[in-house]
């Protein structure tokens, strides 16, 4: 049916901003009374159905959004609810023309008929897929793009991606960042140091925090199985930008610091605590040696000598044996 919509996830951000849009398009086409939003969770099937059938205040248009239905796998629906819902569906080929139903769940069961059902009745079908941390880089960039310009801000795209390595990919996160930086940088250009001295280190993945973590115990075993583990979950630019390098950068302020306790170097005392036995036994000279290199490799990446893209097997090579070199004693 044309009155029937199936807004779906499973990105729960791009589906509720979905919604939210919706939503205020409805108010200011129809007027605030004829737009209403109501739970299948924590209401009973008759309040739902009247709800659904009842018809607007002023006569007009009806805008109804159904949250977290069809259902979710959990809780079951018991054999009872099953039958009340699929005959709602049935009487939905009832629903009259001025009533207009969004159906909206980040994740339903869709192995279920009544979901089978509901995708059948509607008129519309909209999905919000995940972004793929390993394939879908650019998608990430340009609607961190088309956020700043919505928050009144601009960032080139080079600055988009150190964003998306430098906090990560949770979308939510990104956007929060994002108005905390364009609110600093209003009607001007977001820039690589407004990002490291504003935003917040990705703090989304386990895959991070182990990484993070054996490098600072200095144990090289760890630190290789954790890297191998982030090169299958993410693109090696993200490892590399978001990981390796703000990793080491921790490093070497903490030996900074350590060598010079009355200067600021800007590292927490919680992250310094954690690697300061480790930083005892580095030499400086080592730690230098290994940050040329990871320079050397960044120039490499930017002149093309070296891909981040495609194979990059080369790449994760050149990063083991730094962490060798530098981790075996």
């Amino acid at each position: 049916m044309k009155n029937i919509f199936l807004a779906l996830g499973p990105d729960e951000f791009l589906l509720a901003e979905f919604l939210e849009g919706y939503k205020k398009a409805a108010k200011e086409k129809y007027g605030e009374f004829s737009v209403d939003t109501f739970s299948f969770e924590g209401n009973s099937f008759a309040e739902i159905r009247n709800e659904i059938f009842s018809p607007a205040f002023f006569g007009g248009k009806r805008v109804i959004f159904l949250e977290n239905f069809p259902p979710s796998a959990t809780p079951k629906l018991t054999e009872k609810q099953k039958e009340q819902f699929s005959s709602l569906v049935k009487e939905l080929e009832t629903l009259p023309e001025d009533v207009v139903l969004i159906c909206s769940n980040a994740n339903p069961d869709k192995r279920t008929t009544l979901f089978k059902e509901i995708k059948k009745e509607a008129g519309k079908y909209f999905e919000h897929p995940e972004f793929d941390p390993k394939k879908d880089g650019y998608k990430f960039s340009e609607w961190i793009i088309a956020r700043a310009k919505k928050y009144g801000s601009n960032i080139s795209q080079k600055n988009a991606d150190f964003l998306l390595h430098f906090s990560g990919t949770n979308l939510r996160k990104l956007n929060s960042e994002l108005k905390k930086l364009s609110l600093y940088k209003i009607q001007s250009e977001i820039l690589q140091k407004d990002i490291e001295s504003l935003a917040s280190p990705s703090e989304e993945s386990g895959g991070d925090f182990a990484f993070s973590n054996a490098l600072c115990e200095g144990n090289i075993s760890k630190i290789l199985e954790e890297f191998l583990s982030l090169s299958e979950k993410y693109d090696a630019a993200m490892i590399f930008n978001r990981d390796v390098l703000f990793s080491f950068r921790n490093l070497l302020k903490g030996k900074f610091t350590l060598e010079s306790p009355h200067e600021e170097s800007g590292i927490s005392p919680h992250i310094l605590s954690k690697m300061k036995k480790t930083l005892s036994l580095l030499p400086k000279e080592k730690l230098l040696v290994s940050h040329k290199a990871l320079t050397e490799i960044d120039i490499m990446t930017k002149n093309g000598k070296l891909s981040l893209s495609g194979d990059t097997r080369l790449f994760l090579l050149e990063i083991e044996k730094i962490f060798h070199d530098l981790f075996v004693w």
